[in-house]
């Protein structure tokens, strides 16, 4: 066989392989071909694909939480505002998707610290609320919420209920439930709530490995 040449036999699953991942592409929606771009950052190409498809496509849960996205992440003077005008309107047309809930509270919680807006910071709350209601499991989640919570001033902070969502991480991952109550612990002592720093610390110390049960 001449080198560097590919011997007949072989030649069929290699011409194969490539039509059926031609195929593939083909078949792809703009929306996974848009989201494939997002994942390599290629943040500017897949809104050349998304602003079209929300124009046609109105009712497109996926490209809109998707520009809403490559709004966040290119940043810039009007990148916070467009993603949560984008990720809003998913929202609004899947308002189970928890995942679009929470990065739309996590939006909400960056504007509401750039324009010290407590309406804004309510609205996040909320949002992440309901993505917890919807994935209780969804720890990144819970513990976004939780620190919220730890962090926030009176009526939209709660001690209690940062407490509370440390034990529901600690249900669903032991090994992770230590760092929560040592996360809020810490938020707790700097904001002079020594009482409920404590609980943090008593619940931390009483998950480590040989502690009596």
């Amino acid at each position: 066989m001449t080198p560097g040449r590919i011997a007949p036999g072989r030649r069929l699953p290699l011409i194969l392989g490539t039509f059926l991942g031609l195929a593939a592409s083909l078949q792809a929606s703009p929306v996974d071909n848009a989201q494939a771009l997002f994942r390599q950052k290629k943040y500017a190409e897949a809104r050349a694909i998304l602003e079209p498809l929300v124009a046609s496509e109105p009712s497109n849960s996926a490209a809109a939480y998707f520009l809403g996205m490559t709004y966040l992440r290119q940043g810039g003077p009007k990148g916070l505002d467009s993603a949560r005008l984008w990720i809003g309107k998913a929202v609004k047309l899947a308002p189970s998707q928890e995942g679009y809930l929470a990065d739309y509270a996590g939006v909400c919680f960056l504007m509401a610290d750039r324009d010290s807006s407590f309406s804004l910071a309510l609205e996040g709350r909320d949002a992440m609320i309901r993505a917890v209601a919807e994935k209780p499991d969804d720890l990144d989640a819970c513990d976004g919420l939780m620190k919220f919570y730890a962090t926030a001033p009176w009526p939209l902070g709660s001690a209690d209920k940062a407490l509370e969502l440390a034990a529901q991480i600690t249900r669903f991952d032991p090994k992770r439930g230590p760092a929560a109550y040592r996360a809020i612990e810490a938020i707790f002592e700097k904001n002079g709530r020594t009482l409920k720093a404590k609980s943090a610390a008593d619940a931390a110390q009483s998950l480590a490995p040989g502690h009596p049960q």
